[in-house]
């Protein structure tokens, strides 16, 4: 296409290109270094808990398990749909998970940013324009600001360690950034083909195909996480607010029609992977019932916790900002979602009552995505002044202010900071499962290398085909061994309620607790689970289990005596036909009395104690 461009349209085209780079590249190159650096190291480390309780139900479900009927688990279809994906790929491998990871949130901080250009300009381009040199502009700067996009949103990314990277949180991002993206592009096209449509130009009606995109990905994270839909609720005010030339009811239809498809990608994978019943039953029952209860947090505590509430307000600040930069006309109205998104995320925190540091992914890079529109909406229209004029001199100036802040957080990154990535541990493959490897990951309840010794310990005692329980928050150790879960209990929590009976750490009325009656309906789902449980295990008894000390959420330390004192019978059936074989710094396993006669042992096996010690508070 350029080609055909005149030679005197071309250069001129240039040398504009030229200077419309020069704020993102002011933006992008100081930090880029470090971003380099520290993406590069975070593909080395290993997986959390999280990451690695996802990866075992995604190949259970691969594995022809139901998801939500033979794997219970409370979180939404389109985590364990992205960890299937990344497990096609090669996830299984940690390294090469983190690199789909990197790569896929690479692309989504990049494709925001291309869709940016445009929000300080009076009017866009066209590729039927005369002046044809304006296309080698549009590109040029659609490119540029994807660059610093890419450089700026991995910067706060890569902020977080490693338990919190390629989280619910941050795999919502990815199509949260594309639906913005694509709304930001849709209205400002919709403009543009009405007033082609005046000027009786022919030109294709793409803005309602984006916009029926935006649709799909805003509704698609209602799957993900429920609480997203704080930014739905946005790009539907934005919507309604813009004065874009199309019917407000024809502009709703697009988006709703794109929201009804990714709807329907997640009730299809309900239908041919798992249970839709007994997933909504767990999301819209069991959920605001039961497990609402478990760690919750109050609003004071939230906002207080360290970095976060520092964070918290930016996040107010800089939508404060934006807002009256609307009210007075400044930035056009298609803007409004990203004006208030870290908002929508900081809702989106507090409505889960949770507040671990991953929950502020939607807001960390709502903030960092602020930051950039504000450069390039001041870069555009600095564009527009006469030259000579001191103030086109700002953008360099803003551009120069984000650098900086990017610049001088990256020294800051896990990533950057860890010296020891650098080594041939963490480079080899085989040394990244060995014990000097993992010990970085290690925390105060949860063992990286103690799995992966009790996972080769299952696949040396147990045939691929057996099945093996667990009693703990780890799953990750099923996946590890290839054993599929016997029940569908794989989290403790569902066995022993006292977390959920306790609620917060604060008194009430500021704290959250479950009334007694609360607290009734949540023993009766606790009993109703035992009771399940129970009946499968005698009806197809496993070949092992695998009970975790000092895991969260079991109010001992000792998992053997807290599944003793919460599940009487359950224990007193599993005792008599299982032995204790293995015992792996806490994790230990017992086989079923016609496998252990055999089996070789690790640690002579302990008599369960008949006294516990209250289990630490989880390392979050």
């Amino acid at each position: 296409m350029l080609a055909k461009l005149p030679r005197k349209a071309l250069y001129f085209g240039l040398q504009r290109a030229l200077r419309v780079l020069v704020p993102a590249f002011i933006v992008a190159l100081p930090p880029l270094y470090w971003v380099v650096d520290a993406t590069r190291r975070a593909s080395l480390v290993s997986l959390g808990r999280d990451q690695g309780i996802f990866q075992y139900v995604a190949w259970a479900v691969l594995k022809g398990d139901r998801d939500y009927r033979d794997v219970r688990d409370v979180n939404g279809p389109l985590t364990h749909l992205v960890h299937m994906i990344f497990l096609k790929l090669g996830g299984a491998d940690e390294h090469v998970f983190h690199v789909l990871d990197l790569l896929v949130s690479g692309l989504a901080f990049a494709f925001v940013g291309a869709c940016i250009p445009g929000v300080g300009r009076l009017a866009k381009p066209r590729l039927g324009d005369t002046s044809r040199a304006l296309l080698v502009r549009e590109i040029a700067s659609r490119g540029g600001w994807a660059f610093a996009a890419w450089v700026v949103l991995s910067g706060q990314y890569l902020l977080y360690i490693f338990w919190d990277l390629a989280q619910r949180e941050s795999f919502c991002d990815w199509f949260l950034l594309a639906s913005i993206g694509l709304q930001l592009v849709a209205q400002d096209r919709m403009r543009s083909d009405a007033d082609a449509a005046k000027a009786k130009l022919s030109t294709p009606a793409v803005g309602t195909g984006f916009l029926a995109w935006a649709g799909a990905f805003s509704f698609l994270l209602w799957f993900g996480k429920p609480t997203y839909a704080l930014f739905t609720i946005a790009q539907i005010v934005t919507l309604l607010v813009d004065d874009v030339p199309m019917a407000r009811k024809k502009r709703l239809a697009w988006f709703f029609f794109g929201g009804t498809l990714g709807v329907a990608s997640q009730l299809l994978f309900l239908v041919v992977f798992g249970d839709a019943i007994a997933f909504f039953r767990i999301y819209l029952v069991d959920v605001p019932t039961m497990y609402k209860f478990i760690w919750p947090r109050s609003a004071y505590e939230i906002l207080g916790l360290d970095g976060y509430s520092t964070l918290a307000a930016a996040a107010g600040a800089t939508s404060a900002v934006m807002l009256a930069l609307l009210a007075m006309g400044s930035l056009p109205r298609r803007t409004f979602t990203i004006a208030v998104a870290p908002l929508c995320g900081l809702g989106s925190v507090l409505a889960q009552r949770k507040g671990f540091p991953y929950h502020f992914h939607p807001v960390s890079v709502g903030v960092s995505l602020q930051w950039l529109v504000l450069v390039v909406w001041y870069s555009e229209r600095a564009h527009r002044l006469p030259r000579g004029k001191a103030e086109r001199l700002l953008p360099v100036a803003a551009a120069a202010a984000l650098s900086l802040r990017v610049a001088t957080m990256m020294p800051m990154s896990p990533y950057v900071q860890n010296l020891w990535l650098l080594t041939s541990k963490a480079h080899d493959p085989i040394e990244r499962i060995s014990h000097d490897y993992l010990v970085y990951f290690k925390t105060s309840d949860y063992f990286p290398w103690e799995l992966r010794q009790a996972a080769s310990y299952l696949r040396i005692t147990t045939k691929p085909d057996d099945r093996v329980q667990t009693y703990g928050m780890d799953p990750y150790v099923l996946f590890l061994a290839q054993r599929r879960s016997a029940t569908p209990y794989i989290y403790a929590y569902d066995l022993n309620a006292d977390a959920a009976l306790a609620g917060g750490n604060l008194p009430a009325p500021v704290g959250l607790h479950p009334s007694p009656r609360e607290a009734e309906k949540i023993r009766a789902i606790r009993d109703a689970h035992e009771a399940d449980f129970f009946g499968r295990i005698k009806a197809s008894p496993p070949a092992a289990f695998v009970f975790h000390d000092k895991a969260p959420l079991i109010t001992w330390q000792e998992a053997v005596h807290d599944f003793a004192e919460h599940c009487p019978e359950s224990a007193k059936w599993v005792f008599a036909n299982y032995t204790e074989t293995a015992n792996f710094n806490g994790l230990r396993i017992y086989l079923r009395n016609d496998m252990a006669a055999s089996a070789p042992r690790f640690n002579e096996p302990g008599k369960p104690p008949p006294e516990g010690d209250p289990a630490p508070k989880p390392a979050e």
